[in-house]
């Protein structure tokens, strides 16, 4: 994982930009890094509405969004004059234009609409964290679940590469942020008729089953890594993304590989980390083990 790259922050005016906006540049400082602030502008429809003709000079769109991230460096740079800020208007489809900024980033900062009842979040998040080149932090607020200064950060576990990696890069968010640290290992057990998740879901450390000693192995070893930080262990008997989601509610930061063991092979993004994309009510920051 690169740690000399830029600090990318996608935003596109909406009123959660606002809270994308703050939590990448909060990030950008404590890594001490460069912010690239970025709005994509797809322009594709003028091709198609005005077929063979010619798209002459910049649009309207085009200006207004050079003017929108520079009105945001200068308030930025007013905030935090040390920090270097530069930003860059997109032309296409956003999945592929952040693709390839990631490639030279060592974070890529996307928002996500809220949950409005039971209504899942986008998918462009998942998409994002599957086809980038680099970590993503897919950034949302829960009003009914709001950050204390006490919130831990949470991290999924499973055994596979990707998880593990996952578990380190979060011991060492939790300790520049000075947060205790909760691994997590689900394992499912029943399945529930009438959902998704198992019945019952039940804290358990089951001391003869193997993906338990796995854990606490992982566990302990990244409170040996990280001298002072706390580690606590749930073993719960779920679903992977119902006990991620549910752990992580309140959670400074959820983190989660990009493919566990359950994921279809080929899968650029596994089938747990993509749903917890959608349905963590937390800031998610998917790792990519290569």
């Amino acid at each position: 994982m690169r740690t000399d790259g830029p600090v990318v922050v996608a935003v596109d005016g909406t009123s959660n930009s606002a809270h994308t906006l703050e939590w990448g540049v909060a990030e950008a400082v404590r890594r001490q890094a460069e912010i690239l602030l970025v709005r994509t502008v797809d322009d594709a429809w003028q091709v198609t509405a005005w077929s063979w003709y010619p798209i002459v000079g910049g649009s309207d769109v085009d200006a207004e969004a050079v003017q929108y991230l520079a009105d945001l460096q200068t308030r930025l740079l007013e905030r935090h004059p040390g920090v270097v800020v530069k930003f860059r208007v997109l032309h296409g489809q956003v999945v592929p234009c952040l693709r390839e900024l990631s490639g030279d980033a060592q974070l890529l900062v996307v928002g996500a609409r809220p949950r409005s009842g039971r209504a899942r979040t986008g998918s462009t998040g998942a998409h994002v964290a599957a086809h980038a080149r680099c970590p993503v932090a897919v950034v949302r607020t829960d009003p009914a679940h709001p950050t204390t200064p006490e919130a831990q950060v949470v991290v999924g576990v499973d055994g596979s590469a990707s998880s593990l990696s996952a578990a380190h890069v979060a011991a060492h968010e939790a300790w520049m942020r000075g947060r205790p640290l909760t691994v997590v290992h689900a394992r499912p057990t029943i399945p529930d008729p009438f959902g998704r998740g198992s019945v019952p879901p039940l804290a358990t450390d089951d001391e003869d089953d193997p993906t338990h000693k796995a854990a606490r192995v992982v566990a302990e070893s990244l409170r040996a890594e990280n001298a002072g930080l706390v580690v606590d262990l749930a073993l719960v008997d779920d679903d992977p993304t119902d006990a991620l989601t549910g752990l992580s509610r309140g959670a400074a930061l959820l983190v989660v590989g990009s493919r566990g063991l359950g994921g279809f092979r080929g899968m650029l993004l596994g089938s747990v980390s993509s749903a917890v994309v959608r349905e963590a009510t937390c800031p998610v920051l998917v790792v990519h083990d290569s």
